[in-house]
């Protein structure tokens, strides 16, 4: 599964920084946590369910025409964000949306988790619940993010 996810062709020609400026990873680091709010924001009820259970996100920073391009994406491959999201993870998801949805104050979720997604589109409290807990996982996990910019620049 590869999703790209950025909101709008628009946040996509936005994000890119001249090569020549001085890049650190702290800058490269806030950009990526911008990015991922960019796509909490606007990710669907799959994408975010995806996330919460499993993880799956995966930084881009790429080198084009001169410019530095970041972003986020899905992805099934293991990298530094991957496990970012995943809510109670030693928990299995059956016993993990019921609780989360109290928090959310969301009507409870469908014993049959093929019916999760639309669980999630229906429910806006389940909805927002999920991306408010989304953006506090990236606002917390800031060091995550230096750490991908830190690797992309050393290859670099």
């Amino acid at each position: 599964m590869l999703n790209h996810a950025y909101a709008t062709p628009e946040a996509a020609r936005r994000d890119y920084v001249p090569v020549h400026a001085q890049l650190t990873k702290a800058d490269l680091g806030a950009q990526l946590a911008r990015r991922a709010d960019e796509w909490i924001r606007h990710a669907g009820p799959a994408e975010l369910l995806s996330v919460i259970l499993s993880g799956g996100l995966s930084p881009v920073i790429v080198e084009e025409d001169g410019h530095v391009r970041t972003g986020i994406e899905l992805s099934d491959e293991p990298n530094m964000l991957s496990r970012l999201g995943i809510i109670w993870s030693d928990l299995p998801p059956a016993e993990t949306l019921p609780i989360v949805a109290l928090v959310w104050e969301a009507t409870p979720p469908p014993a049959d988790s093929r019916l999760w997604e639309a669980w999630l589109a229906l429910d806006g409290h389940a909805r927002e619940g999920a991306r408010r807990f989304l953006h506090d996982e990236v606002d917390q996990s800031i060091p995550l993010f230096e750490a991908c910019a830190e690797a992309w620049l050393r290859e670099k």
